[in-house]
């Protein structure tokens, strides 16, 4: 086994006539990337090079069982943990291996996020959340002047998703590991779902905004349902669609962008 860290060239090592490993396995484990060259052909045959240990419990994209293929290989590692969660007068605790404040408050059993909810990952006080992540739920309802929201300022940054990559891992402040794909298509529809006036431009590197400045994303509603901002390799951006991908991928994002047509809708 050898195990390699990020950035470091392998192409020599995939492409030699030795008996050495023939296939590069990057996991993404809660934030922490460890790659591994092997000639397992399954994901559990990696994970076991790379000595990582998975928990029944734990989730594994793509799983356990599949097979790999290519000289090139992303897997996703969602652990189960402990959330303390801070839902106005609810205090309570679930461990769950949700990813997302939708989908670990579905496992808590709490009030689904509404569409001007906010809620927001923090670390937890051990002593007093019993818990190393406290999800805190502002209720729209509950406050007393919900802050306006303003444009969203574009920073471009070197992680980012571009045509030529097409698909990639992106992990997020959180340490949450998001399959990031893009799409081309007319968002003159969806669009209207979050009331910020029904329009949509096209950002100067190609990415599609709403009036706000968010980047118009697709996930799972689920996860993530209709109008929640979310982070991403393009910067903050706002659930407005949903696909068949994610089915297989609950904490994936398919960015809109001009990048196949351009043609500016």
């Amino acid at each position: 086994m050898i195990v390699l860290a990020i950035g470091m060239s392998v192409y020599a090592l995939l492409h030699t006539d030795s008996d050495e490993a023939k296939r590069l396995v990057t996991f993404y484990d809660g934030g922490k990337r460890i790659a591994t060259l092997t000639r397992a052909d399954t994901v559990k045959g990696a994970l076991d090079a790379a000595g990582i240990t998975v928990n029944p419990q734990d989730i594994v994209d793509p799983s356990a069982k599949s097979r790999l293929s290519g000289s090139y290989v992303d897997v996703v590692i969602y652990r189960s943990r402990l959330v303390a969660i801070d839902d106005g007068h609810v205090r309570q605790s679930v461990v769950t291996v949700a990813q997302s404040p939708n989908a670990v408050l579905k496992d808590a059993y709490l009030e689904a996020l509404g569409s001007k909810d906010k809620a927001m990952f923090k670390q937890g006080d051990l002593a007093a959340d019993k818990a190393s992540i406290v999800l805190v739920v502002e209720r729209a309802k509950q406050a007393q002047e919900p802050p306006k929201e303003e444009k969203v300022a574009f920073t471009p940054r070197p992680d980012a998703l571009t045509v030529s990559k097409g698909a990639q891992i992106f992990v997020d402040s959180q340490g949450v590991a998001h399959r990031e794909t893009y799409y081309d298509l007319p968002m003159n529809v969806v669009i209207r779902a979050c009331g910020v006036g029904g329009s949509y431009s096209i950002r100067s590197d190609g990415a599609k905004i709403d009036q706000d400045g968010y980047v118009l994303v697709a996930a799972n509603l689920n996860s993530y349902p209709r109008c929640t901002v979310v982070e991403t390799s393009l910067g903050p951006a706002k659930v407005y669609d949903t696909g068949g991908f994610a089915v297989r991928h609950p904490y994936g994002f398919d960015l809109a962008t001009d990048w196949t047509n351009y043609n500016g809708q």
